[in-house]
């Protein structure tokens, strides 16, 4: 019975975010911006490199340069194995590895819906606040919630999580940045500090329409500045909530309200290329890591209070590793003067092989 319970819930919350992406944040219209962004992306770098693009249909492009050529799919490239691929996409998996090696990693538990209670009792002797996700089949933020201290909360964000994933993941909230380090070939080749996406107030607007308004900017805006639309989660709602705010609280004008941890949901504005400034070690880490799952082309990411200095130093951890990682966090940047232009040497890389 509380199976069958536990999986109706999980069908009404597989509805509310169909709803949610479809109706609310025209996530169709962000995925054609997504598209055209990527087209955009290849066919200048093609061009760049004195090489040849073909639209092949169904998102594909052919690049190809003399006798060498390869296929593109938005961010996906042909570099990794499909094995490779899927150990880097199994959170426990990769967590537990790089425990072993002695990499430092959040405290974690792997759990299902049915036995929550295993979580609610590591939210109790971690002291929380934890995060919960979903530990496999996704990436770009989805299902994760933030800020989870009662059992009414871990409730809400596991069925939340389990529309993306049977398999579920709780860790301790480490507090520090967000940071994305790329690799090619075991070279570090940029930084990208991402922080929360925020809303400034007008004194009139509410935060939901706020929200509302700022969706509708990105998709008219004459420059690209987010692939993605803020979307009205429980994790937006936990951290408004944190911050004693609601959908309803109207900021003064000027006023800045941060609406979730997840960072995925920002703009370029809150995102910065930080590649000079990464602690050496921390970037010797990155290179192993790449090289322990046999990898190419990875972000591996990480949580810090300050990337300047050493992991241990600074009491950071690597978050994830993200295969296929988006190409886009590196070119919508505030400091753009710092673009690492990374598509570049991916396309230089793959096709003098």
């Amino acid at each position: 019975m509380k199976k069958l319970f536990s999986e109706f819930l999980v069908a009404y919350y597989r509805i509310k975010r169909y709803f949610l992406d479809h109706r609310v944040a025209e996530r169709p219209q962000f995925e054609r911006l997504r598209e055209r962004f990527y087209r955009q992306l290849w066919e200048d770098t093609a061009a760049e490199i004195g090489a040849k693009i073909e639209d092949f249909g169904y998102g594909y492009f052919k690049i190809s340069r003399n006798t060498a050529h390869t296929f593109v799919l938005e961010a996906k490239v042909m570099l990794d194995d499909h094995l490779s691929l899927r150990m880097a996409g199994n959170k426990p998996l990769v967590h537990r590895i790089l425990s072993e090696r002695k990499y430092p990693v959040q405290d974690y538990l792997e759990y299902r819906l049915h036995s929550l209670g295993k979580a609610l009792e590591f939210i109790r002797q971690t002291g929380g606040p934890c995060v919960v996700k979903p530990a496999a089949a996704t990436g770009a933020g989805n299902g994760i919630t933030t800020k989870i201290r009662t059992l009414s909360q871990l409730r809400k964000a596991s069925w939340w999580a389990a529309t993306f994933s049977e398999r579920l993941l709780i860790e301790k909230e480490i507090a520090g940045s967000s940071y994305r380090l790329l690799y090619l070939n075991g070279n570090f080749i940029d930084a990208v500090r991402r922080d929360p996406p925020v809303v400034t107030g007008d004194g009139k607007r509410s935060l939901k329409e706020l929200m509302q308004s700022e969706n509708r900017q990105r998709l008219q805006a004459p420059e690209i500045i987010a692939l993605s639309p803020l979307e009205i989660d429980y994790e937006c709602k936990l951290c408004l909530k944190q911050q004693g705010f609601t959908l309803g609280y109207r900021p003064g004008a000027g006023e800045k309200i941060a609406l979730k941890t997840v960072v995925n949901q920002n703009t370029a504005a809150e995102n910065e290329s930080v590649r000079q400034v990464v602690h050496p070690s921390t970037i010797k880490i990155g290179a192993e890591i790449a090289e322990l799952f046999k990898l190419k082309l990875v972000g591996v990411d990480l949580i810090t209070p300050d990337i300047t200095r050493s992991l241990g130093d600074a009491g950071g951890v690597i978050n994830e590793i993200n295969t296929n990682p988006g190409l886009h966090h590196h070119y919508l940047i505030k400091n753009k003067s710092e673009n690492a232009a990374v598509a570049r040497a991916i396309l230089e890389y793959i096709l003098s092989q």
